[in-house]
């Protein structure tokens, strides 16, 4: 959970362009603080895309019979990342397709991108990565805090302009978006040999199976 309430937020974006703050979001609400929650909502958003180590998960679904996989609301994204061909051999390539043109809170279900169509055959295991919408408070201090920088720089250049507050607001951005990320990454229980794709973490792993020197036994060493 984070510290940082959304009025604390706004109330940041604020102060960094210069304009006074306010005491609530409800009585108050004005233009500016109007134009505060939308893009404190976007940045919300292109933050939690990129999969936090509370909004990421994996999820396994097996069919009684064959029909949609539903993945339930607020799905930013889903992909699928077990191995499958259909009948012609080409790999199947699934991802999340929301049913409603509703944004994020519209019920979503896994396409076969590859055959065109949602209905997946039954009895066999698919797992899909999701990555789904979290309410403010329920990230990271860390993270907030890195929405907020990004989010105040952009406020400020849209309502104020100001060249030589934007370098020193870019500063604070990189600065709490390099320790959101190392916060991330520490929640995640990471390290550069089990990050990446499932595929690159195949590649690793690959040392394991391949470099059997039984496997290699017969090899000669010379060009008798």
């Amino acid at each position: 959970m984070g510290v940082i309430s959304k009025l604390d937020a706004i109330n940041h974006m604020l102060l960094m362009a210069g304009e006074s703050m306010v005491s609530d979001l409800e009585n108050q609400s004005g233009l500016d603080t109007e134009v505060c929650e939308d893009v404190l909502q976007r940045v919300v958003v292109d933050f939690q895309s990129r999969g936090l180590a509370n909004n990421k998960y994996n999820k396994k679904f097996t069919l009684t019979s064959a029909g949609e996989i539903s993945l339930g609301n607020g799905i930013i994204s889903a992909e699928l990342i077990s191995n499958h061909t259909n009948s012609d051999g080409y790999a199947i390539i699934g991802v999340g397709r929301s049913t409603l043109d509703t944004g994020v809170n519209s019920p979503s279900v896994l396409f076969n991108a590859t055959d065109q169509t949602t209905t997946w055959a039954k009895d066999t295991e698919f797992t899909v990565e999701i990555i789904t919408q979290i309410a403010w408070h329920e990230m990271d201090t860390p993270v907030q805090r890195a929405i907020v920088a990004s989010a105040a720089r952009q406020y400020q250049i849209i309502m104020q302009g100001d060249m030589h507050s934007d370098k020193y607001l870019n500063e604070l951005e990189v600065m709490y978006t390099v320790k959101a990320k190392a916060a991330d990454t520490d929640d995640k229980r990471r390290t550069i040999f089990g990050s990446g794709t499932p595929k690159l973490r195949d590649i690793h792993r690959r040392s394991s199976f391949y470099n059997d020197p039984s496997r290699f036994r017969y090899w000669r060493t010379n060009n008798g």
